[in-house]
């Protein structure tokens, strides 16, 4: 039998062979793990599906819900906004209306203010009765409504009111005069409007006209040759005469308005 010379090489071979078996005990080893690995894995996987099977719908229905309450909500917000868009429309229109109101009210103020002016200038020049119903529609404005527009107005309006039914009829006033020489004396008053009158004593003996100067109602005394017929005049307006044409003085300085003397 021939003798083997293994020297080195065979050292070496005797190691990789007696290694072989423990190197495929580590693979198999390796092997086994990935294998558990896999198989956890795949349990994992299914175990996950299966809970997705079960919770897809729940999952599906809540979004469905929180779609359609985010759609209320952006309604409710859109329905918001136009709310707020018409109420600040509203707002600005009633302001606009406001202001204008404002200054038609101001106009009417003014308007108001010259009116009155206007008409309280003419106070000095009317007979006397017609200044005592003004003075009596004055009245009126002495309690809480005395800076009331409208009562402000309104007596207006009746002094202006007075005036006309005063300018177009004849009216007869009884009162005391003061003659030139200081004595009182009763007289009867023929007033034809408010532009002119005549008046005389019981017996005619003082007589004369009234009428305005300058704006101001005087009373001019004439003398006794004017009172008969001025007495006359008065007995035919009472009904204690019959009708006639009678003949009154027109004085010169009367309003040029007045046509003639004659009633």
């Amino acid at each position: 039998m021939k003798k083997m010379n293994w020297g080195r090489t065979g050292v070496w071979l005797l190691l990789m062979l007696a290694t072989i078996p423990y190197v495929k005990a580590n693979v198999t080893d390796e092997v086994d793990n990935l294998t558990r690995e896999w198989l956890q894995i795949e349990a994992q996987e299914q175990k996950l599906v299966l809970d997705w099977q079960e919770q897809e719908p729940v999952v599906r229905q809540r979004i469905a819900l929180l779609k359609k309450e985010k759609a209320q909500l952006q309604s409710i917000l859109a329905k918001s906004t136009d709310s707020q868009d018409d109420v600040e429309a509203r707002r600005n229109a009633l302001l606009a209306e406001q202001n204008t109101l404002e200054s038609q009210q101001e106009d009417v103020a003014n308007a108001l203010t010259s009116l009155v002016s206007r008409v309280n200038s003419l106070y000095d020049s009317l007979p006397p009765p017609l200044q005592i119903t003004w003075d009596k529609e004055d009245g009126a404005l002495a309690g809480e409504d005395g800076d009331n527009p409208s009562k402000i107005l309104q007596v207006t309006l009746a002094k202006l009111s007075r005036l006309s039914q005063f300018d177009t009829k004849l009216t007869v006033n009884e009162e005391v005069l003061t003659t030139p020489e200081g004595k009182d004396i009763v007289v009867k008053q023929l007033y034809l409007g408010s532009q002119l009158a005549w008046f005389a004593n019981s017996d005619g003996t003082v007589a004369g006209s009234g009428y305005a100067i300058d704006g101001k109602w005087t009373w001019h005394f004439d003398g006794n040759d004017n009172g008969e017929a001025i007495n006359q005049a008065l007995a035919v307006f009472e009904r204690r005469q019959q009708p006639a044409f009678i003949t009154l003085p027109l004085p010169f300085n009367a309003p040029a308005s007045v046509a003639g003397g004659d009633l």
